[in-house]
């Protein structure tokens, strides 16, 4: 009988356990729904300010924590671009151009105005 009540015991223990870490997840995700909206908004208030070396010293970081966002891909080739580091920027404008749509047309002027600028 007290094999019987054991069993019961893990049984519940294991449902409380599994209970337990499906509702740290789901809290988890109610408190940080979208975390690297925060970082964007961090790098657009150094961008409105003109702090582009901030800009270059924290993205690659969120970079690798968000690898499929291209706003931080994006945020970095502007931030070379405005400290004049041209041959740099131009390499992420043209896999942004390549790679992701919806920055195409935007990426595009850059990369013409990078070129003019060479020709002159």
């Amino acid at each position: 009988m007290e094999e019987k009540i054991d069993i019961l015991f893990y049984l519940f223990g294991t449902c409380m356990i599994l209970w337990a870490l499906r509702t740290a997840f789901t809290i988890k995700k109610l408190l940080f729904p979208r975390l690297n909206e925060r970082f964007v908004k961090r790098i657009n208030d150094w961008d409105s300010k003109a702090e582009y070396n901030s800009i270059l010293e924290n993205v690659d970081s969120y970079i690798k924590m968000f690898p499929g966002e291209s706003d931080f891909v994006w945020a970095k080739a502007r931030a070379l671009y405005k400290l004049d580091k041209h041959d740099d920027a131009l390499k992420l404008f043209e896999r942004l151009s390549k790679t992701e749509p919806s920055w195409k047309e935007s990426a595009d002027g850059y990369i013409n105005c990078i070129n003019d600028q060479r020709n002159e």
